[in-house]
């Protein structure tokens, strides 16, 4: 026969009580997570750079600049998950990974784009243009 075995109880999540996330803490969170995972240099590596920005009270979203971010992140999701549950008590609490795609500026390399370019920094270089009607630009 064996030994009667302890059982507890599935806690309902509607009985915990949650803490209220702000933006200020998820960032004091994500900098403490850096600081606990200091010793992983490719955990620290990807994501010290990376900014945090809360979406609701379940849901944080973790912005990187390309695709390729987010298949090295899910290496850790776990941990990141379990951190911040931990942290804020809601066992809900969830992060996405947003691209940000940056908008570059174009580079001019026609005469024309060259002459736009810097008559956009300078529109007097429209009247230059009229003084002088023969010179190519």
């Amino acid at each position: 026969m064996s030994a009667p075995v302890n059982v507890e109880p599935v806690r309902s999540l509607e009985s915990v009580e949650v803490e209220q996330l702000t933006q200020e803490h998820l960032e004091a969170y994500w900098n403490q997570l850096l600081q606990e995972q200091a010793d992983d240099e490719k955990f620290v590596a990807l994501l010290a750079d990376k900014k945090v920005e809360l979406q609701n009270n379940n849901l944080f979203l973790i912005k990187v600049p390309n695709i390729y971010f987010d298949t090295l992140i899910r290496e850790f999701q776990e941990r990141i998950n379990s951190f911040f549950r931990k942290a804020t008590n809601n066992e809900a609490l969830q992060y996405k990974v947003a691209v940000e795609v940056l908008q570059r500026e174009s580079v001019a390399y026609m005469p024309r784009e060259k002459f736009d370019a810097m008559a956009q920094r300078n529109p007097a270089m429209y009247s230059l243009r009229k003084l002088f009607p023969d010179i190519d630009f």
